[in-house]
């Protein structure tokens, strides 16, 4: 239905400028031979609007003569009935005829839409040839939606020398758009720069240079991968204070980062310290932001000594803090969380040892509890 709707924009400004006129000045203008105006009427007429009494009859013939006046609007619309067999008996030759003429004379969209409608069979027969065509001259006159189509296109057909093409220019559009100040282009031709990949060549310098300007414009891919080069100390000199401010950034926007990070401190692999003390305190900054079963899950941690340091009082402080803030809601029945936090926090206090798997724990104290997980 969006493409439906995108084969008809150029008509928008049309029918604004005629709305302000009445239905009897148009069809003067009409008469003198007025392109834009037959066209208005052709349209009032076929949806019977604007004082205009419903003629498809005539709508055809008004707008057949828009469409010979290279009206790329009228000539679209008038396919489109063609092929659709609204107000005219369905032809899909003139369809065809229509929305190429239309396309011919009008923008890159318009040529995006029409090569999309041949791909997909959207009003008009299924052609791959002239799908193709289409999508090209789209891409051609620049349209990057075009461009990817064409990318995704000769991918599956394993034309690597076409692939390469159309890779390469949407690599230097994406250049062009970063330049100029779009933060997604930035950290896309980051990406491709690192690789060598895409269209672009391989350059570290560069690809560190977009990193740091998607970055500082708040993009998420790039922070992540800034803090991480200076955390390791790859590609860019270790920096833990560099590093920290952009996982501040990182945790700023996104609290799950706050888990990730402690993640990193955990494992202690790829360059990252292992540090449990570091990991305990990003733990406890995206649980405090954060729910119940979040919560719940850092308790179990304390309790196991599951990525932190094994820490009894501390499981122990947080199950009571998610009692305390447990609603009273009379009449109601508590949730499977609030079941399960004050149930394993009678089993922290009785000193039982921690079950080493979260889940499992979770379902058997909800089986207990005759709750349906």
């Amino acid at each position: 239905m969006k493409k439906a709707l995108a084969i008809f924009a150029a008509a928008i400004a049309i029918l604004s400028s005629a709305g302000a006129e009445t239905l009897s000045e148009l069809e003067s203008k009409a008469a003198s031979g007025d392109a834009n105006a037959l066209f208005a009427l052709g349209t009032y007429y076929a949806k019977g609007e604007n004082g205009a009494e419903k003629n498809p009859q005539k709508a055809i013939g008004l707008l057949t003569k828009a469409a010979e006046a290279n009206i790329p609007a009228a000539q679209a619309y008038l396919g489109y009935l063609y092929g659709e067999g609204k107000l005219v008996e369905r032809n899909m030759d003139l369809a065809v005829y229509w929305r190429e003429l239309a396309a011919a004379n009008g923008k890159a969209e318009d040529k995006w839409v029409l090569g999309n409608a041949f791909l997909y069979g959207f009003f008009l027969p299924k052609n791959q040839v002239k799908a193709l065509f289409w999508i090209s001259q789209a891409a051609e006159e620049g349209d990057g939606r075009a461009i990817l189509k064409l990318i995704e296109i000769y991918k599956n057909l394993k034309n690597e020398e076409q692939l390469k093409i159309w890779q390469a220019k949407f690599a230097q559009m994406e250049v062009e758009a970063a330049k100029k100040g779009n933060v997604a282009a930035m950290e896309a031709i980051a990406k491709k720069y690192m690789k060598g990949t895409e269209g672009l060549p391989r350059n570290r310098a560069q690809a560190i240079y977009w990193y740091k300007q998607a970055a500082e414009k708040g993009n998420i891919e790039a922070m992540e991968k800034i803090s991480q080069m200076y955390a390791k100390g790859r590609f860019l000199p270790k920096n833990p204070e560099k590093a920290q401010f952009y996982f501040e950034k990182l945790a700023e926007t996104d609290v799950r980062y706050c888990f990730k990070i402690a993640n990193y401190y955990v494992e202690g692999n790829d360059g990252f310290p292992q540090d449990y003390e570091l990991a305990e305190k990003w733990y406890e900054r995206g649980a405090e932001k954060s729910d119940i079963s979040t919560q719940a899950h850092l308790a179990w941690k304390y309790w196991a000594g599951s990525g932190v340091r094994q820490n009894t009082q501390k499981a122990a402080q947080w199950c009571e803090r998610i009692i305390k803030n447990i609603p009273d809601r009379p009449g109601k029945k508590m949730s499977q969380m609030e079941i399960f936090v004050i149930e394993m926090s009678k089993d922290i206090s009785s000193g039982k040892a921690a079950p080493q798997d979260f889940g499992k724990y979770v379902s058997s104290i909800t089986a207990k509890a005759g709750i349906q997980n």
